[in-house]
């Protein structure tokens, strides 16, 4: 059974986090670009469908890729080390919660913040969209919707287990801004040079794409768009031709491993420490 204390750390934790103007900033960054992917629509692209919507389908996901990654592991990756800095950790541990359900409440209450900004972004786009697009486009439109959110699952998992492990808030956002460069922009280049100097064929690439939940959410994003992911290249087509409709269940779960496996780690650190 679920504590009172419990219960009042995690709407302590929601109302604060969906309070962040941050947080504010990234929902209405959603809502407008998805409420431009409609305009197109009602122009006259509509008939396309998404599909046929190249540069605007991109510029979602790839806002997606960006933005997700930043404001998950932001707002995770300060909340611990928050707490420690100013002296209000202590504060709670005096009362009859453990260090488990002050993570988890974090956790949960972080994700479910990340997850409605999200979702109003999305929904409402969607929504609008109804009267535009067909019922197949929508569907697309709601996996990139739900890839987006188990993104920000896993990447709220792994800040939260940075903001266990770090030593001051300067430090924690160091790690963050330095994971999230590295999983975004340099993982690719890293790839690419290791596949000219490794001489690493198409086999070797998928546990590398399914290592960085980044690629593996982009992977599924463009899946929703094109099942043969020719977009993705050569790399992409083996994909497709090697899994095909297991798809979506390879790169759902990889991100979901990621999630269970970044808590996993924050609790085992969290519990170990003194305070």
């Amino acid at each position: 059974m679920i504590s009172k204390e419990f219960r009042t750390l995690l709407f302590g934790e929601v109302t604060r986090s969906i309070s962040n103007r941050w947080l504010i900033v990234y929902a209405l960054m959603y809502a407008a670009l998805g409420l431009s992917l409609s305009y197109y629509g009602m122009l006259g692209l509509g008939y396309l469908g998404l599909r046929g919507f190249g540069r605007v389908s991109a510029s979602l996901i790839n806002l997606t890729l960006y933005l997700v990654p930043l404001i998950s592991m932001s707002l995770s990756g300060l909340a611990i080390v928050s707490e420690r800095e100013g002296r209000t950790l202590e504060r709670l541990l005096s009362q009859p919660i453990s260090k488990a359900e002050i993570l988890i409440a974090k956790y949960i209450g972080i994700t479910i913040s990340i997850g409605t900004a999200t979702v109003l972004g999305y929904g409402l786009a969607s929504w609008y969209m109804l009267f535009v697009l067909g019922p197949g486009d929508l569907g697309i439109f709601l996996s990139i919707l739900l890839a987006s959110l188990l993104l920000a699952a896993a990447l709220s998992a792994f800040g939260l287990a940075v903001s266990t492990v770090s030593g001051s808030r300067f430090g924690a956002l160091g790690a963050i801004l330095m994971g999230w460069f590295v999983l975004v922009a340099l993982y690719d280049v890293l790839v690419m040079g290791a596949t000219l100097v490794a001489n690493l064929k198409w086999p070797d690439l998928i546990p590398i794409l399914m290592v960085n939940p980044v690629e593996a959410a982009r992977i599924l994003m463009i899946y929703s768009l094109d099942p043969t992911l020719i977009f993705l290249g050569p790399t992409g087509v083996y994909v497709a031709r090697a899994f095909g409709p297991y798809i979506p269940m390879i790169f759902a779960g990889s991100l979901v491993v990621w999630t269970m496996g970044s808590i996993a780690l924050a609790l085992v650190k969290f519990r170990g420490q003194d305070l």
